[in-house]
């Protein structure tokens, strides 16, 4: 039969055992801090990364803005002369009527 003491020293020892297993992986002020730095670097390079980008977007929607008003400005010449050739041909059907 087992005393209290006994049980007692049994739940001691399993408790030091799952604490000596557990302790070593816990993270320290040190692995702490150079996560932080980590972190910080990261968010350095990510802010950097995004001006790049930012910058690029604004260039290619500058680009195709001016594409964009070529290509209306083609439109309407085009326009004006398909408006002007179906004038002539009514003109010239009026002839005939």
């Amino acid at each position: 039969m087992t005393t209290p003491a006994s049980n007692l020293d049994e739940r001691v020892t399993i408790l030091e055992t799952r604490l000596d297993t557990i302790l070593p992986t816990l993270a320290t002020k040190a692995d702490i801090a150079a996560v932080k730095t980590d972190i910080a670097k990261l968010e350095g390079k990510m802010d950097a990364t995004n001006e790049r980008l930012e910058g690029k977007i604004d260039a290619m929607n500058v680009r195709l803005d001016g594409k964009i008003d070529a290509l209306g400005n083609r439109l309407l010449i085009r326009l004006g002369g398909m408006a002007v050739a179906v004038a002539a041909v009514a003109v010239a059907a009026a002839k005939y009527l």
